[in-house]
């Protein structure tokens, strides 16, 4: 057997097959900007784009850990709400069809005040 052709081979496919674990959608915040300061008097709204991927079909909105909305369009505005005072953690991610999530997301903080 001849190693120096199997070896190649071998890892050609390893670096190959490598990919297919790799997370293959996106997802965008564009507003409010990662750092913001927002009013707790006004209704936060995410701009956001997000690009599913082979196994996406939906987002899901968290609010500082808890899922707070499910959305099915990959781009718009997504509706947070007023936030009390104080520092707050917000993601949307990528979700199967079984609410499995895909590992694509995007977080943002901002500042309540």
């Amino acid at each position: 057997m001849n190693t120096k052709i199997l070896a190649p081979a071998f890892f050609a496919f390893l670096l190959g097959s490598g990919s297919a674990f790799a997370v293959d959608g996106k997802v965008t915040i564009s507003s409010p900007a990662n750092g913001a300061s927002v009013s707790q008097h006004d209704n936060v709204e995410l701009s956001y784009e997000a690009v599913p991927g082979t196994d996406g079909d939906h987002l899901h909105l968290y609010l500082d850990g808890k899922r707070v909305d499910v959305i099915h369009s990959m781009m718009g505005k997504a509706k947070v709400g007023m936030l009390d005072p104080g520092k707050h953690h917000i993601c949307l991610a990528v979700n199967t069809k079984g609410h499995v999530p895909t590992g694509a997301e995007a977080c943002i903080d901002v500042t309540s005040k």
